[in-house]
């Protein structure tokens, strides 16, 4: 196997963080819930992206909400 993760295609391996990702993620149907689980695994928003199909930005705007609900519930 080439030392770049590249099959013969030139398509990439995914990576055995995305693989995990995807099986922590694979029975949750809200975006926001699988936003939330990923974050709190330490995934970025690029690596989120990727897993929940979305872009990097809609990522962002899930987690600031998730962060405003979370200071409302305290008051």
């Amino acid at each position: 196997m080439p030392r770049d993760s590249k099959e013969k295609n030139g398509q990439a391996l995914p990576s055995l963080a995305l693989v995990f990702g995807y099986i922590a993620v694979k029975d949750l149907q809200r975006l926001e819930d699988r936003v939330r689980v990923l974050a709190r695994l330490g995934y970025g928003n690029q690596e989120i992206a990727a897993i929940c199909g979305t872009t990097p930005m809609t990522v962002a705007v899930k987690k600031s909400a998730l962060k405003r609900k979370k200071h409302e519930g305290a008051k």
